[in-house]
């Protein structure tokens, strides 16, 4: 019964339906006293329904039953990280590695992973993993790798490596897959922050860090030439292909600022939530030029033609922030654990203004219509 009870759960968190899971996974603690599952499963619909401090000691209770779970010390790294308790957070994360199903392959295991020491004209080979956004998030610390008086190669998603050739102190850059051999060391861009000690006051947030490459600044000005003379905002609604529902919004949900006076919006929605792009709200003038992108130098291309992105939580987001660019992150109640808690601001990227659902299950209504009166104080 135990098991069902958790099982039901699982069902009721992928519906959002949180309250009714953290029930069945109480039930399921009750049933199943020594085993640390549904303990660990607690804890992230309680995280998901704000109750961050309860989450964290279900994680510590599981561990106290395995020390070893993976899947706990990976909740307990979540829980953490979103506190802003990073000292402790990174050491978690580092178990990422153990956990069922996680989204990336540990890579380049024969090679010694580097910890922190100077290189002395070593080379070290770092690599990304996760998502896009993760790894536009961590590149930030190549730089200062490179400082440690070696040569770095980095080894990213084929969507970035153009992106990333202009990253100060990075020698070469490679797709997945084609490591070169003969690396003194090699690094996860995730373990940085560790390696690094990385806390709330340190973070290496000097902006810009990455930049467009001269041939597509030229692709895009040229493109952008007819559209000088009004605000230009770029827009993201959704996320993936599959969209999580409390994540991402619809293109209508951007109707209360449809009608802001000289505006002119341009979708950076890429998949097939971009096909809402054809059917704006009214009065919202939206120029696609999207068809033009082919990775993310484009992308980033055309974000520099702009003068504000307003995103929710996505790649985009990451890569305008990391340009420099003014970008106004939208987040549901329970967000991404780099976006800390209650802060409508963010130590990772200093231009960046973060709109919170203030409820869970309260949808983006209230939110875009604090963006909408924000956008009518705004001058850009």
């Amino acid at each position: 019964m135990g098991e069902a009870h958790n099982n039901l759960g699982n069902s009721l968190m992928a519906l959002g339906r949180f309250a009714e899971a953290t029930e069945s996974f109480e039930t399921a603690a009750r049933l199943l006293p020594s085993s640390p599952v549904p303990l660990t499963t607690l804890a992230t619909a309680q995280q998901a329904t704000g109750k961050i401090i309860e989450a964290e000691m279900s994680c510590r209770e599981a561990l106290a039953l395995n020390p070893d779970f993976a899947e706990a010390h990976w909740n307990l790294a979540l829980n953490l990280l979103l506190q802003g308790r990073y000292s402790e957070g990174w050491q978690e994360y580092e178990w990422r590695w153990l956990k069922t199903g996680f989204t990336s392959p540990r890579l380049h295991t024969d090679i010694p992973q580097w910890d922190g020491t100077p290189l002395h004209g070593r080379t070290i080979l770092l690599h990304a993993e996760q998502g896009f956004g993760d790894a536009i998030q961590f590149v930030r610390y190549a730089p200062l790798v490179s400082q440690q008086g070696g040569t770095v190669i980095l080894e990213c998603h084929p969507q970035l490596v153009s992106l990333f050739q202009v990253i100060d102190g990075v020698e070469l850059v490679i797709p997945f897959g084609a490591a070169p051999s003969g690396a003194d060391y090699q690094a996860p861009l995730l373990s940085l922050p560790r390696i690094y000690n990385t806390t709330l006051d340190n973070i290496p947030a000097r902006i810009p860090y990455l930049y467009v490459p001269p041939e597509y600044r030229r692709k895009w000005s040229s493109l952008m030439s007819g559209y000088r003379d009004t605000r230009r905002i770029g827009l993201v609604w959704a996320g993936k292909s599959y969209p999580d529902p409390l994540r991402s919004c619809r293109l209508s949900d951007f109707a209360p600022i449809g009608d802001v006076d000289n505006v002119i919006f341009f979708s950076l929605q890429i998949g097939e939530e971009s096909e809402q792009g054809a059917f704006p709200p009214d009065k919202m003038r939206l120029i696609d030029l999207t068809v033009n992108i082919n990775d993310f130098s484009d992308t980033a291309a055309l974000i520099d033609q702009l003068d504000l992105i307003i995103s929710i939580d996505t790649a985009t987001a990451h890569l305008a922030a990391a340009l420099g660019k003014p970008t106004w992150l939208l987040l549901p109640f329970a967000p991404d654990w780099r976006w800390l808690l209650r802060r409508n601001d963010s130590p990772w990227y200093p231009t960046m203004r973060i709109f919170r659902q203030k409820q869970q299950g309260s949808g983006w209504a209230k939110v875009i219509e604090t963006v909408s009166a924000a956008l009518e104080d705004r001058s850009l």
